[in-house]
């Protein structure tokens, strides 16, 4: 036996460094209850409605897993701590793959699940389809929600009757159910290319579009304004694919696109531009560890979602 002894509260800080424990996000804590939380941590692990590469079924795990996922204390720069939230992780929603509309209803559920318990929704996606699901629970909470879509695809494809439901489509689908607030709506980071058709349809319908190449060109800061400028008052739904960064940031993706943004410049536009707005709840979609050994994307989206918990912070601290 060595002649060391160790206290019980640095025992359960190797257990959780160890991944001894059930992983959750930030090292909360794992229950199936809601009890007063200031948001809920979803898990979805579906990727049944892509249309190039596979495995963001398994974009939960590896953001959970990611360095960094283990705690919720400080920005990078240390300049702001997150104390006044109480959060926690439900662990995974049970999908159905291979079951498009069961999976969506059960989305449904249990966003809603969490609105009806006073929480905002923090998902873990999945595939981007799941956005349609969770527009579902937002609208019958709240009535139509605008969107804040940062993304280098439109997610407003038409395939006729063929398809309606795979990652292409979520916000189509969206518009043509009228669950969407297109009027206070903005998508962010668009540089897909092909046919325009996408772009005019979410133009056509009320809602402001910023390109790659135009993000480039304003800057930051005037992007963080048109954002604000549009959604307004409005209560919004951030959704995050995490292929808005460039594949430099974000290789373990399903539809990689040169052209994109760093996790800085990510970080800056969600800190500046969506403060102050009613954010109703948040997604980060398409993480694909099996695209990137060495777990940079998760990395990131881990970056990204803290920003997401310091802008519910902020609020709540204003509220006080």
């Amino acid at each position: 036996m060595f002649d060391k002894n160790i206290s019980e509260e640095t025992r359960s800080n190797i257990a959780k460094r160890r991944g001894n424990n059930i992983k959750t996000l930030f090292g909360l804590p794992y229950k199936p209850d809601i009890d007063g939380e200031d948001f809920v941590v979803l898990g979805v692990p579906y990727d049944t409605s892509v249309t190039n590469r596979t495995g963001c079924r398994f974009g939960p795990r590896a953001i959970r897993n990611a360095y960094g996922a283990g705690r919720l204390s400080y920005e990078q720069d240390n300049s702001y701590k997150v104390a006044n939230l109480k959060g926690m992780d439900m662990g995974d929603i049970g999908v159905v793959l291979g079951y498009v509309e069961e999976t969506m209803e059960l989305i449904r559920e249990s966003v809603r699940k969490v609105l009806d318990a006073g929480a905002v929704p923090i998902v873990l996606g999945g595939d981007h389809l799941i956005a349609y699901a969770e527009l579902k629970a937002y609208s019958e909470k709240y009535g139509k929600v605008a969107m804040v879509h940062f993304d280098t695809h439109e997610d407003t494809w038409d395939y006729g009757d063929r398809i309606k439901y795979n990652h292409g489509t979520p916000f189509r689908n969206a518009i043509e159910d009228d669950i969407l607030d297109t009027e206070h709506s903005i998508q962010v980071g668009i540089r897909s290319g092909g046919d325009t058709y996408r772009i005019k349809y979410a133009q056509d319908h009320g809602m402001k579009v910023i390109t790659a190449r135009e993000l480039h060109k304003i800057g930051i800061k005037e992007t963080c304004r048109r954002i604000k400028e549009q959604v307004g008052d409005a209560k919004v739904f951030i959704t995050f694919d995490i292929d808005f960064l460039d594949p430099v940031y974000a290789p373990g993706t399903g539809t990689p696109m040169p052209g994109g943004f760093s996790t800085y410049e990510a970080c800056e536009i969600i800190r500046n531009g969506l403060a102050g707005l009613d954010i109703v709840g948040f997604d980060l979609v398409e993480v694909m560890e099996n695209y990137d050994p060495a777990g940079i994307t998760a990395i990131n989206a881990v970056a990204i979602l803290k920003q997401f918990v310091i802008l519910l912070s902020k609020k709540k601290a204003e509220q006080e």
